[in-house]
């Protein structure tokens, strides 16, 4: 009963406010309940918009700090990138010299290692590499990279080896100049010292700026044709038996990362006399 009579009131109102004019009662009451509702409801809105709005912060804060923290770490992975991208890119253009210097000893066998550490050793200008006989290394081995002959094999491991650089007073490698054929033994003087080029005839005309290379007359140890350096100093007087030659070399011996082996042996080449 009641809600048939409540159907009937609905279908009441609707039929006189469809009937009414634009100042009947129901238009006169709706307009002053929404006069009385209104202030009530804007304030209530007003009272309680903050609370939501800060609820809806607080969601947005915890969203803004995960997003903080992420940005961080992408932040800190780019910039731990961008520090090692100078040593990659070096590295890659090392490896591509390597790799060019290998094209161009097809018919030779190799091994690219790369450089892990001064010599422990009595010797002063030796480096260790990460290769051994696991690898081919075998004493005597030559060892060169892109700028150079850099020196021989004298110690091998099973995954590492120990390479005598050219500079060190043991070192010596037969040498020729340039195209003028004069031969002589490029030795070394130490680090920070050019080489000594012996045994070049005083009427060699041999002069500054010519390039030094292997002869190739070492007990098969060092191919001929590889670079050594250039003739940085000439002397020698007239009455001298040979001229006074210095060389410097190609290969920074300092900063070596790679180096190749090439796997080919012979006899020790005999390291100069230190005089008494």
């Amino acid at each position: 009963m009641l809600l048939l009579a409540f159907v009937a009131l609905s279908i009441a109102v609707v039929t006189l406010d469809f009937r009414q004019n634009s100042g009947g009662p129901i238009k006169r009451a709706r307009d002053v309940t929404i006069t009385v509702v209104a202030p009530i409801q804007r304030g209530f809105t007003t009272v309680t918009r903050p609370v939501g709005g800060f609820f809806s912060s607080l969601a947005e804060l915890t969203n803004l700090r995960g997003e903080n923290e992420r940005l961080k770490e992408l932040l800190d992975q780019a910039e731990s990138d961008a520090d090692g991208l100078p040593q990659i890119e070096a590295e890659n253009e090392e490896l591509r010299k390597e790799l060019e210097l290998k094209k161009s000893w097809r018919t030779m066998d190799s091994v690219l290692a790369p450089v892990i550490s001064n010599s422990p050793s009595n010797y002063k200008w030796a480096v260790v590499i990460a290769k051994g006989k696991r690898q081919g290394i075998r004493v005597d081995n030559a060892v060169m990279n892109s700028e150079g002959l850099v020196g021989k094999i004298i110690r091998v491991d099973r995954n590492y080896s120990t390479v005598l650089l050219l500079v060190d007073p043991a070192a010596a490698a037969t040498a020729r100049i340039g195209d003028l054929g004069d031969s002589g033994l490029a030795e070394g003087n130490g680090g920070g010292e050019r080489l000594t080029l012996s045994s070049i005839d005083v009427t060699s005309a041999v002069s500054v700026g010519d390039e030094v290379v292997t002869l190739g007359r070492d007990q098969g140890i060092f191919p001929p044709g590889i670079e050594i350096g250039f003739v940085a100093e000439v002397g020698g007087s007239a009455a001298a038996l040979e001229r006074l030659i210095t060389v410097e070399p190609s290969v920074d011996f300092k900063s070596l990362q790679f180096v190749t082996v090439l796997l080919e042996t012979g006899d020790e080449v005999q390291p100069k006399k230190k005089a008494k």
